[in-house]
């Protein structure tokens, strides 16, 4: 009985399909449990569970514990910032700018609003005082304000008294490169959910949302603070009244 001959292509067909299973048994061999693919999330809007533990006596941060994560934050007695509000209604939106100094009780916010008109307020918390424009004309009253109100924005008091239950959300995230708890509301009656981004190592809001269904209606941002720092005539009438020096100021005269 004659033998076959094995050609040199048919050897090389027989050691290809041997190194095939051999890849495919040491594949199986060594194949991981699972892959991990890597997640994308939105611009400047990242949960960070790698924050650093000491910040906020790194409370764990859900929706049943994140007021009280917020109530140890610390706003700094003396700053100044920027912030922008803008509101988005039917047909239209407008954006207003402020510029913002804090000392102490004193605040004082000087706004540009989406028509043109400025706006001039100085408050130490018992007594107020208004001007417009470049007028040197101004009112005094005994209504006061707090910083917040004043700006237009969301404040400590109305974060901390949300309904526990009205609460779907709340986390560390990266907003930019600012550490921030963020709280992050159910839609109420109106359909309407609210966002809110506290800095961590500040104390302040520096951003917000108001949304209803899918569409926003309102966004405030003030990312950038400068702490300690408050121009020298910040508490100044336009008639050249100083109302208030701080002792930081007086100090170094």
């Amino acid at each position: 009985m004659r033998k076959r001959r094995v050609t040199p292509i048919g050897a090389a067909f027989v050691a290809l399909v041997l190194l095939v299973l051999l890849f495919v048994v040491r594949g199986a061999l060594h194949r991981p449990a699972h892959v991990v693919l890597p997640q994308y999330a939105s611009s400047g809007d990242v949960s960070d569970a790698s924050l650093d533990d000491s910040a906020v006596g790194r409370i764990a941060v859900r929706p049943d514990t994140v007021q009280s994560a917020i109530a140890t934050l610390e706003r700094p007695a003396r700053y100044s910032r920027a912030i922008t509000i803008e509101r988005y209604y039917s047909g239209g939106s407008g954006v207003d700018r402020s510029s913002v100094s804090v000392d102490g009780a004193w605040m004082r916010v000087d706004t540009e609003q989406a028509s043109g008109a400025q706006s001039h307020t100085i408050s130490n918390g018992e007594r107020t005082w208004v001007w417009y424009g470049g007028s040197e004309l101004y009112y005094e009253s005994a209504a006061a304000f707090t910083a917040d109100e004043e700006q237009g924005i969301p404040t400590y008091e109305d974060i901390l008294r949300l309904d526990k239950k009205r609460i779907a959300a709340a986390d560390y995230r990266l907003l930019d490169t600012v550490d921030c708890i963020f709280v992050e509301t159910a839609a109420d009656d109106g359909g309407y959910i609210e966002r809110h981004w506290v800095s961590v190592s500040d104390g302040l809001l520096c951003a917000a949302e108001k949304l209803q269904g899918e569409d926003v209606v309102y966004r405030m941002a003030g990312m950038s603070v400068d702490s300690g720092n408050v121009a020298e005539d910040a508490f100044t009438l336009p008639d050249g009244t100083v109302l208030h020096e701080s002792a930081l100021d007086g100090a170094n005269r």
